[in-house]
């Protein structure tokens, strides 16, 4: 397969693929607006597999490493592929909030988000938010305890009368009907 060398693409969109980190920035180093779905950004030294049966990679690159490495984005989508136990971790949301330009993103929309994702965290990130449109995407796999800290944190969302922040739209299996029409409202109020 030809390599690309360079490439000035400042929207890109990757659906269902590999990469080693190296050859991932080659293409996506300048973009503006990344969209992923189901792709794995993989440490230079780990050998990309051949075949798509290899579920787990031990040596994902995380989340925020991934979005240190792009200053340029402005609009990031990751729907996370299968196992993303690597790619989001227990200080992804601590370690999102450190990243500078992460705060003057347009646009973060994570999905398929495991409940290994520190929410009370980010909802902290959330309060203070009034750039950026978030959308959070959450795993169908979470258990009902995390299930209710979502729904918890969205009530607090939605009966807060005087919000200085960007609603965002938050997403779960079992979030009530009424709950999601009114953050999806108020979400495109912002």
């Amino acid at each position: 397969m030809p390599k690309i060398y360079q490439c000035d693409a400042t929207s890109i969109i990757i659906y269902g693929q590999m990469f080693s980190f190296n050859n991932f920035m080659v293409i996506a180093s300048k973009c503006k607006m990344l969209n992923l779905t189901g792709v794995v950004i993989l440490n230079n030294d780990e050998i990309i597999p051949e075949t798509e049966d290899h579920l787990y990679f031990e040596t994902a690159v995380s989340l925020e490493a991934l979005l240190k490495a792009l200053p340029n984005v402005k609009t990031f989508i990751y729907i996370l592929p299968y196992n993303s136990l690597n790619i989001i971790t227990t200080k992804t949301a601590e370690e999102l909030c450190k990243i500078l330009h992460f705060l003057s993103l347009d646009k973060f929309v994570i999905g398929k988000i495991p409940e290994i994702f520190d929410i009370k965290s980010f909802n902290g990130h959330i309060k203070k938010n009034n750039k950026t449109k978030i959308d959070l995407y959450f795993s169908d796999q979470i258990s009902g305890e995390y299930e209710t800290q979502l729904q918890t944190i969205v009530d607090e969302i939605l009966e807060t009368e005087s919000r200085d922040y960007k609603v965002p739209r938050i997403n779960f299996s079992r979030i009530t009907l009424s709950s999601r029409v009114k953050m999806h409202a108020l979400y495109y109020q912002n």
